[in-house]
């Protein structure tokens, strides 16, 4: 015995299944964030007699690097972000204990305070990172990071040095995993340098003032 309305539960269920299935939120992967980590150079000890003080000020991004997306290039003057991965701060943030941590390294300062902070220093370090991005023109990618450095004399108030670092670090994997291993590579590298321009600076400074009448 055929029953009439049977066909027509057919096709209800079976769009209902079709309509719960569009409804299901397709697998994603889910996002993976990654941090720069940059081992900071060697320790070297402070001196009994030190007395420069400094601190580090802001820690600036340009347009497109002041938030936590991870950036790359196919071409040029076109910059495309990774869609499932991420830096778990923006790398502003993650760069300035690192800085500090060098600057404490450096054996020229007796105190490295971190802004904001009402206490006086005698030297003040403001950065700006100008780009972090994986560049995809070329095999291996490479890895381009600069930063530009103003260092101030806070007791006259002015900018005694600036310098621009600029490094590039090849991946070892053409991917976001690749990138991320080359930028902690760049970042180690130009916290190297930082810190020697610091301490030239300073110590240029300070033989300058004792031939100040």
């Amino acid at each position: 015995m055929k029953y009439p309305y049977a066909s027509s539960m057919t096709a209800i269920l079976a769009m209902s299944l079709t309509a719960c299935s569009a409804l299901k939120p397709a697998d994603v992967a889910p996002v993976a964030s990654y941090r720069l980590e940059a081992i900071a150079p060697g320790s070297s000890p402070v001196p009994a007699n030190a007395t420069a003080t400094i601190m580090l000020g802001t820690v600036r991004a340009a347009a497109g690097y002041d938030s936590n997306r991870m950036l790359f290039m196919r071409q040029q003057y076109q910059v495309e972000e990774f869609q499932q991965s991420q830096w778990q701060k923006p790398p502003a943030a993650m760069l300035m204990p690192l800085v500090a941590a060098a600057l404490e390294s450096s054996g020229i300062f007796k105190v490295v305070l971190q802004a904001p902070s009402a206490v006086l220093t005698t030297y003040r370090l403001d950065l700006e990172i100008l780009s972090l991005q994986q560049d995809f023109s070329s095999k291996p990618s490479q890895v381009h990071f600069k930063l530009r450095a103003h260092l101030s004399d806070r007791q006259n108030q002015q900018i005694i040095a600036w310098h621009e670092f600029s490094i590039s670090v090849p991946a070892t994997s053409e991917d976001a995993y690749g990138g991320v291993l080359a930028s902690n590579q760049a970042v180690a590298q130009v916290l190297q340098q930082l810190r020697a321009f610091c301490v030239d600076q300073v110590t240029q400074n300070a033989q300058a003032r004792k031939k100040q009448p």
